[in-house]
């Protein structure tokens, strides 16, 4: 009876080692939200310096059969302003240059978990397109320190739909998508299937 079960084990480890059910990726998108934000609206004249991070993500998936996967992602992203602002109102027929300007930083920090879904429609042993959607919970942190200090905390959904993704490595390798949302518009990263 032990040996029937050893061999069972082993042949279901053995199994589950071939059949890479797990996919886990690190990936980055250098046009984020906040990205899209900053070029948008641009940057002010009293704005010396505006960084934005990029959107990191980490997702996790399983796949419930040849072309369905469920998952979770993760999402980081922050952006930072410096710059002076006048803290009084100057009227329109006051043509002179403020008096004194305080400097300030202000920075924003997003971060989202959501469950995922992604339809394989192109499979091979090394390269896989997909579609998906994701919704989830997002919460970002609005603070400014110099002049006027304040922290906000908004919380609320959030969604990415993933237009065109591509994993091209047989356990691990290359991944990449294109799509709108909370991960930005063009990310690339790395994978690995167990």
């Amino acid at each position: 009876m032990k040996k029937i079960l050893i061999l069972f084990l082993t042949c279901f480890y053995f199994l589950t080692l071939n059949a890479q059910i797990h996919e886990l990726s690190l990936s980055y998108s250098p046009l984020s939200l906040y990205k899209f934000e900053k070029l948008v609206e641009g940057t002010d004249d009293s704005q010396h310096n505006y960084k934005v991070l990029g959107a990191f993500n980490i997702d996790y998936y399983r796949y419930m059969n040849d072309w369905l996967k469920l998952g979770v992602s993760v999402m980081y992203d922050q952006a930072s302003i410096e710059g002076n602002y006048s803290p009084y109102y100057t009227p329109y027929y006051y043509t002179s240059s403020p008096l004194t300007q305080t400097a300030y930083k202000s920075t924003k920090h997003a971060f989202v978990v959501a469950p995922q879904i992604d339809f394989e429609y192109l499979r091979h042993s090394k390269f896989k397109l997909s579609s998906g959607l994701s919704l989830g919970y997002a919460s970002e942190t609005l603070s400014t320190q110099g002049g006027i200090n304040s922290k906000v905390n908004i919380d609320g959904f959030t969604f990415h739909l993933n237009l065109i993704s591509f994993r091209w490595g047989k356990k691990q390798g290359l991944c990449g998508s294109i799509g709108a949302g909370y991960k930005g518009f063009c990310n690339l990263g790395y994978f690995v299937r167990f």
